[in-house]
């Protein structure tokens, strides 16, 4: 008779495993070089290089102070009196966390982040979070972080939750590539993650017909306050006033801004 299998143990010997590889040793000239050449140098010049590709020819969008070449950003002011007119809305509802999606190179993530306010700086495009992630850095800004991440009706669900979000000049791009329900039932989703307040702007009747916006009538200030309203349940909607932006060509225009507050009795 046979004896019986030894359940749980090979009867055969098996392959031993790839063994490990051996623990660098470091030699008198590699420890020298490593005192000569820190990490920190080496991708401080590394990050400034990959900086100045990432924004060439155009140079800065945004007036990042903490970047080089901030004097000289395109939209710098735009992006000022937008955070001047935005700024006395977080103080006045205790904004305390927030998420800034397109953030682009970060000049709103780091103004809340210096205000106080923890913030995600949400952004797709490759050579905009490098530049944010360089921006953070270099400002020392410590309550901040960056998400590299394209935001789609199929992903939405990723993005954080907070008390205040900031979706300008992003929805019309929305509507660009997911059509005009799609990009609805996401400004909705994102509604539902905005505890407190969610400010808002978007291209409105200087985008071309391709980004396929709907008609504006009677003026886009009236539009976008009924659509916001209608969009975002329990809320009230407050006009920011006219900020300076950019047509598809590169002309000057000015965008309504809005401030969408959760109405007191009503939880998000």
């Amino acid at each position: 008779m046979q004896d019986p299998p030894c359940w749980g143990r090979p009867t055969e010997a098996q392959p031993a495993g790839a063994a490990d590889a051996p623990a660098p040793t470091w030699s008198r000239s590699t420890a020298l070089l490593k005192r000569l050449v820190r990490r920190e140098a080496v991708d401080a010049v590394v990050d400034r290089l990959r900086f100045h590709i990432d924004t060439f020819p155009f140079g800065l969008y945004q007036p990042v102070s903490s970047l080089p070449g901030s004097s000289r950003a395109t939209r710098a002011r735009g992006s000022e009196t937008r955070w001047g007119a935005m700024r006395p809305v977080l103080e006045a509802n205790g904004v305390r966390s927030a998420v800034d999606i397109g953030a682009c190179e970060g000049y709103f993530s780091l103004k809340l982040a210096e205000a106080g306010v923890s913030t995600i700086a949400l952004e797709g495009k490759p050579a905009n979070y490098r530049t944010t992630l360089y921006a953070v850095r270099r400002s020392g800004v410590a309550i901040i972080g960056v998400l590299a991440l394209v935001l789609t009706p199929e992903n939405i669900d990723l993005m954080p939750s907070a008390d205040c979000v900031l979706c300008l000049s992003i929805w019309h791009h929305f509507v660009r590539f997911h059509g005009l329900e799609a990009a609805t039932g996401m400004l909705q989703a994102i509604w539902r993650k905005t505890g407190v307040v969610m400010l808002f702007d978007t291209g409105e009747t200087e985008m071309t017909p391709d980004y396929g916006l709907p008609d504006m009538s009677p003026d886009p200030r009236s539009w976008l306050e009924d659509f916001l309203s209608r969009t975002c349940a329990g809320s009230r909607v407050e006009h920011l006033g006219r900020h300076r932006a950019f047509d598809p060509e590169g002309g000057s225009v000015e965008r309504n801004l809005f401030a969408v507050l959760r109405s007191a009795e009503l939880p998000p």
